[in-house]
């Protein structure tokens, strides 16, 4: 087996980890020590994610998939950050989320490029470009900030759920958009639907968690 297959290997095998960790912190009750150690998974195995993508993306030329790992690798970073605890405030200046906004637009800007050009799969940078964007501007301007806890969760949520939204359409394009065959318009539905689909829960469940400080989206839980 050749570094880039095994690069290839380790990489599905993170992102099925990240995934299913991903769907076992959701189902845990907030703080308990189940939901961090299984957070704690999610977010090292989000790490190996985009270090097995990274290399294989420039071995393989895969712009796609180099500006996702970023996305998708920023995203579990950032919401691990906000998860740590109520009064954490990182010392450093906040290089990784210029980072990130440096990347968002070039992720838009390389995406209308494609779309203007080559191919209509340009949308889908568009579309994690702009969210990327978004966070990072929203990451600078909270910076250094103590906020209060259902407002330091909803961004955990938010950049957790975010980060997973990525995996599941990287899943979905391994296993779905090959039998599509090459060209197919549909590849981009696909690319797409999760972040249709799954957004707008997030937004209903951070909002929650910001009114009622509850940290479930059904259901009673203990309020902070």
């Amino acid at each position: 087996m050749d570094a880039v297959k095994l690069l290839l290997a380790l990489h599905v095998a993170a992102g099925s980890v990240a995934l299913l960790a991903a769907f076992a912190a959701i189902s845990l009750k907030k703080g308990s020590p189940k939901h961090n150690l299984v957070g704690r998974v999610y977010f090292w195995a989000m790490m190996a994610v985009a270090l097995t993508a990274i290399p294989v993306s420039i071995a393989r030329p895969n712009l796609m998939l180099f500006f996702v790992a970023l996305f998708s690798s920023y995203m579990a970073y950032a919401g691990w950050r906000f998860g740590r605890n109520s009064r954490y405030i990182m010392n450093r200046p906040p290089v990784i989320e210029w980072g990130m906004l440096v990347v968002g637009v070039a992720m838009v800007t390389t995406g209308l490029i494609e779309v203007l050009t080559v191919s209509p799969m340009g949308w889908v940078l568009v579309a994690f470009g702009s969210i990327g964007t978004q966070f990072a501007v929203q990451d600078i301007r909270g910076w250094g900030k103590t906020e209060e806890f259902a407002k330091r969760i909803s961004n955990h949520l938010t950049h957790m759920l975010g980060g997973t939204i990525a995996t599941i359409t990287a899943v979905l394009v391994q296993q779905v958009v090959p039998r599509l065959g090459e060209g197919n318009p549909y590849a981009v539905a696909v690319w797409l639907a999760p972040t249709i689909i799954i957004t707008p829960m997030i937004a209903v469940w951070a909002t929650q968690v910001q009114k009622t400080k509850q940290l479930r989206l059904f259901g009673t839980t203990r309020k902070k």
